[in-house]
């Protein structure tokens, strides 16, 4: 195996763990509620059904 071979091997292993590394850490990241969207999982509301809510 010559050295480009190696070297080209070894770079694109490197970006393998790299990008497999990120995606654990992001995962994990997401999973705690409080990293989430605030308006994840609830139903999307306009601003005049947003004030009514207030008046009443």
């Amino acid at each position: 195996m010559g050295t480009d071979n190696l070297l080209t091997w070894l770079a694109f292993g490197t970006l393998i763990a790299a990008f497999v590394i990120a995606l654990v850490l992001f995962l994990r990241f997401m999973r705690k509620p409080k990293n989430r969207h605030p308006m994840d999982g609830q139903r999307e509301r306009d601003i005049e059904e947003i004030r009514d809510e207030k008046h009443h």
